[in-house]
């Protein structure tokens, strides 16, 4: 063969190499993809054996003599290309339904239960922020409540104490680096003014308990209403009856709700232009009937008026000669009811003597019952006027009126036996969800338990302010017992005897 030899000359040589053989003697070959394919696996099955080469021996020598190092292809495992060289390039889907719908449930749990992991670490993030920022404002809050709202590096603050000669001395900064809340300096200034006048024995004596009244406005409603009750207690000092003084209070307040939702719902109520008492009683029965669309069927009614609701709300607002007049002018109709109602009521009204009554009348009718249990009128079942008394404010009015009433009715209550009710219950029984610590301290002012009262608020951080300044004003006026400095308490503000640890708190 010569060097220089090209491919088409050589493919020319090649094909006259069988130009002396006939056409017939050549056979054919024809071999389709699948055949070839057939044949390549047969192979691969021949040279793979157990994941390893297995060369045949023929190809073994042809291989070793051209200096290939056979022992190495033997010895090591078949290439990955080859094991693989048949696999199906498409994925083999299943035809099993119930697998497949197997999958797709587990797919979908573990979907869900990511997203449901992400939503709870953003919802723990949002939350765990608005914590430590509620905390955060709680704190200042604090602070700022302890400190009158300190400002400044050497701003000094009020401090109060009690002088040499009495009086509540009151040391303050007069610069213009103490910004003190204004709240505290309302109460602050009745201190100075009381300082004054008692320095100063030419000026007229202040009336503190309606100073420290006023500077109460903008507290809290409930602390506004505390600060009436305690003018009340203290205008009625001489002769304090703790009882009627707490009655008078608790009807002036419900008359000043019964104005209130008459105010509210005008078309309801339907009172007129300058209505009566007995016309706003009429109209606040309207609205609270009215909201259940009638007048209950469980209440004796004339021409579509309850009337024993109507003489009990009398009572609750304290118009007893009213109430007087008004069954006087039913007086035919309550007979019916109960005969001998009228010569009880104006006999209990005149603080006549009253004989014992085991009445037998029906008491189905929740006001009734409850009407019959403040005017002493027979044996009434706790449940009986449960409907009516639902408030606490109702609750305590109605055993204060009895205690009030005692020597008038048959039953003889006392204010202790309330008082120790009261400090039985304790703040949780009247606020379980800690968020209307007044309501508990009201309780024991209605109670005449003053220095509870004041032990109870000192320990609530917002209204320590008020807790001192209340506790000067009953110790100023008599109302509060402080005891001497060895009697001191450590534990709470209270000493022996219900008297209260003043110097200390």
């Amino acid at each position: 063969m010569q060097p220089n030899q090209s491919l088409d000359s050589l493919l020319e040589e090649s094909r006259k190499l069988t130009t002396h053989l006939s056409a017939a003697e050549i056979p054919s070959v024809k071999r389709g993809l699948d055949l070839l394919e057939a044949e390549s696996r047969k192979l691969v099955a021949k040279s793979v054996r157990d994941g390893r080469v297995a060369l045949d021996p023929r190809g073994h020598s042809l291989l070793a003599s051209s200096g290939v190092d056979t022992e190495r292809l033997t010895d090591g495992k078949a290439p990955a290309a080859l094991l693989s060289a048949f696999e199906l390039q498409q994925p083999e889907f299943d035809a099993n339904v119930e697998s497949f719908l197997s999958q797709q449930q587990e797919q979908s749990i573990i979907s869900a239960i990511e997203e449901i992991e992400l939503s709870t670490l953003d919802e723990f993030d949002r939350n765990l922020s608005a914590h430590m920022q509620q905390m955060w404002d709680d704190s200042q809050h604090r602070l700022f409540e302890e400190l009158g709202q300190y400002q400044g590096a050497e701003a000094s603050l009020s401090v109060p104490a009690i002088g040499a000669a009495g009086a509540f001395d009151l040391t303050e900064s007069r610069g213009n680096d103490c910004v003190v809340q204004p709240r505290v300096e309302r109460y602050a200034k009745v201190v100075r003014k009381l300082n004054d006048s008692r320095a100063n024995t030419a000026q007229p004596e202040p009336d503190m308990i309606k100073d420290l009244e006023q500077a109460a406005t903008g507290s809290s409603k409930q602390m506004s209403q505390a600060w009436k009750l305690l003018n009340r207690y203290v205008s009625n000092r001489e002769s304090l009856d703790i009882a009627a003084t707490a009655c008078g209070y608790l009807e002036e307040a419900f008359i000043e709700h019964i104005d209130k939702i008459i105010a509210q719902y005008p078309h309801d109520a339907n009172v007129g232009g300058v209505p009566s008492v007995n016309r706003k009683v009429q109209g606040y029965l309207n609205v609270q009937f009215g909201r259940l669309g009638r007048v209950p069927a469980f209440l004796e009614v004339f021409n579509d008026e309850a009337i024993w609701a109507h003489m009990y709300m009398l009572y609750r607002c304290g118009y007893k000669q009213e109430l007087l007049r008004y069954a006087m002018d039913m007086e035919d109709i309550i007979t019916d009811s109960d005969p001998g109602f009228v010569a009880h009521l104006r006999a209990f009204i005149d603080r006549s003597a009253i004989a014992r009554s085991d009445n037998a009348t029906s008491l189905d009718d929740p006001y009734k019952a409850a009407l019959y249990k403040v005017l002493g009128r027979g044996n009434v079942p706790k449940k009986a006027a449960a409907e009516v008394v639902q408030t606490t404010e109702d609750y305590l009015w109605t055993n204060l009126a009895v205690i009030r009433d005692a020597d008038r009715i048959a039953t003889h209550p006392t204010l202790e036996s309330l008082q120790s009710l009261m400090l039985k219950f304790g703040p949780t029984h009247f606020d379980p969800h800690s968020n209307n610590p007044l309501l508990y301290f009201r309780v024991l002012l209605l109670c005449g338990l003053f220095a509870h009262a004041i032990d109870y608020l000192v320990q609530i951080d917002q209204y320590q302010v008020e807790a001192v300044h209340i506790a000067i004003a009953l110790a100023y006026y008599g109302l509060l017992q402080v005891p001497s400095s060895e009697q001191a308490a450590y534990s709470s503000y209270l000493v022996a005897d219900n008297a209260l640890d003043f110097s200390r708190m």
